[in-house]
């Protein structure tokens, strides 16, 4: 039982750290998304009439960034 209170304490102390990202060196290899907006409402728009937006995609990471999907509402 002490056993076990020991592996679920470092397991948790292991969580809480991964969770406030000081594990991972400024080193690590990752991508990293900057978007200057994420939503854009254009309003109405008349049937036919073409509406256009540029979103600001930035990738401040040190690895490739992927974007795989993409959701309109």
């Amino acid at each position: 039982m002490k056993r076990m209170n020991v592996v679920l304490a470092a397991v948790t102390t292991i969580f809480a750290v991964a969770g406030s990202g000081t594990v991972f060196s400024q080193d690590h290899k990752a991508p990293r998304i900057e978007i200057k907006e994420e939503r854009f409402d254009f309003g109405k728009v008349t049937q036919g009439e073409q509406a256009v937006h540029v979103f600001e995609i930035r990738n401040a990471g040190n690895d490739v960034l992927e974007v795989q999907k993409v959701q309109t509402s």
